[in-house]
């Protein structure tokens, strides 16, 4: 199933002609990164490598961005893919790793136990799946500040790649 990429659109009223602001735009965007993929006079595509890290240019949040100046106006459509892929991996990330230590952690304590206590043993081993539980839920909580952090982070760096484009488009405007 394909992931359809959040959108975004911004416009700018364009005192300088309409090839100069394109122009300005391209210049800026191919500095991060981006690549054109189409220009004319007054349409320009360009596709970036897309968002890494919260400490990237923002810009790289968008993977597309459409740039069209026409009637004294510089009209932007970006696909944020960057950002998209961004929210993904802070609000996936944290919880597979918890798990996956959690789980470490359990067979690891239910392992050292066996092999402590033996198979057959009764009593010591219901204590020892205590132990179990414990490690899981222990190795868990570094987890729990992620689930407030995430949503935190994904409307912050969205945030940042919506006024980054916003200030593309109105740089882009000015003589």
């Amino acid at each position: 199933m394909p992931h359809s990429s959040t959108r975004y659109s911004t416009f700018a009223e364009s005192s300088r002609r309409e090839t100069e602001a394109i122009a300005h735009a391209l210049t800026t965007l191919t500095n991060c990164g981006f690549r054109i993929e189409h220009k004319s006079d007054d349409t320009a595509t360009v596709t970036g490598p897309g968002l890494n890290s919260s400490r990237q240019n923002p810009l790289l949040g968008a993977t597309k961005v459409h740039l069209n100046a026409t009637d004294g106006r510089l009209k932007l459509d970006a696909e944020l893919g960057g950002v998209d892929r961004m929210v993904r991996f802070v609000k996936r990330f944290p919880p597979m790793l918890g798990l996956g230590l959690g789980l470490f952690f359990a067979v690891a304590t239910g392992l050292m136990a066996w092999l402590q206590l033996g198979a057959g043993n009764g009593v010591p081993w219901a204590r020892v799946w205590r132990w179990i539980a414990i490690a899981f839920v222990t190795s868990l909580a570094p987890v729990a500040p992620w689930l407030f952090l995430s949503p935190i982070i994904a409307r912050s760096t969205r945030r940042r790649t919506e006024q980054a484009l916003d200030t593309l488009v109105h740089n882009a405007v000015m003589q």
